[in-house]
């Protein structure tokens, strides 16, 4: 049995209760295989997007509130303990949409996880709002973290950019994934920008044409 497989069943108590010390070194294990298992995702990437490759897409029709709630099960946990509240507002005339699934999940959980990790100690809210803009289905996780300074803005989805060497000390991250999330958007024609207020919160943003048939985004 794999160990990260063993690690998880330990985390769901599914062979016994765990006392503190226990609990305590298993979340360290979870937390740290999810961090390598990232940081070799997005190294992975890397290496198509350097080379100028387009990430592969394997476009499909699905529900979109399905979608977002898997992609909740990653960051409930770490939200929960730095006492961040998420809320969902979804538009109801935008029920399914056609993309890479896969690929869409890895974009909102990128900007969720960015959005809990730039917290500030104190916690807060990140809401996930989903509307309908014509042809257009628009997604924004707005949370009420640090804030970006406004000269660091223009470099956010630049490769291996890190705001400022403190930001990278006290936060870690490698400064890549902005950068292969906002190509992933534009394979599926869509745009990703970003709107903050240093010290209030930031707002990121991406699109996704309402497509027929994959053949509309390839």
């Amino acid at each position: 049995m794999p160990s990260w497989v063993l690690n998880e069943l330990l985390k769901m108590k599914t062979m016994g209760e765990l006392n503190d010390k226990q609990e305590h070194y298993v979340n360290n294990i979870s937390n740290s295989t999810k961090h390598l298992l990232g940081i070799i995702n997005d190294m992975l990437d890397l290496v198509k997007v350097e080379s100028g490759e387009n990430l592969p897409l394997s476009i499909e029709s699905f529900h979109i509130s399905d979608a977002i709630d898997e992609t909740l099960i990653f960051v409930q946990g770490k939200a929960v303990h730095k006492n961040i509240v998420i809320k969902k507002e979804l538009d109801p005339e935008l029920d399914i949409i056609s993309a890479d699934k896969i690929r869409f999940k890895q974009i909102l959980l990128k900007l969720l996880d960015n959005a809990v990790k730039f917290s500030k100690p104190q916690g807060g809210i990140i809401l996930i709002t989903v509307q309908k803009s014509g042809e257009i289905a628009q997604f924004s996780i707005c949370d009420t973290g640090i804030g970006i300074q406004e000269e660091e803005m223009g470099k956010l989805f630049s490769l291996f950019y890190q705001a400022d060497s403190g930001i990278s000390r006290n936060y870690g991250g490698m400064g890549v994934g902005l950068a292969i999330i906002k190509q992933l958007v534009e394979q599926h024609k869509g745009r990703l920008w970003v709107e903050s207020k240093y010290g209030e919160g930031s707002t990121f943003t991406f699109t996704i044409p309402l497509v027929k048939n994959k053949e509309e985004i390839k």
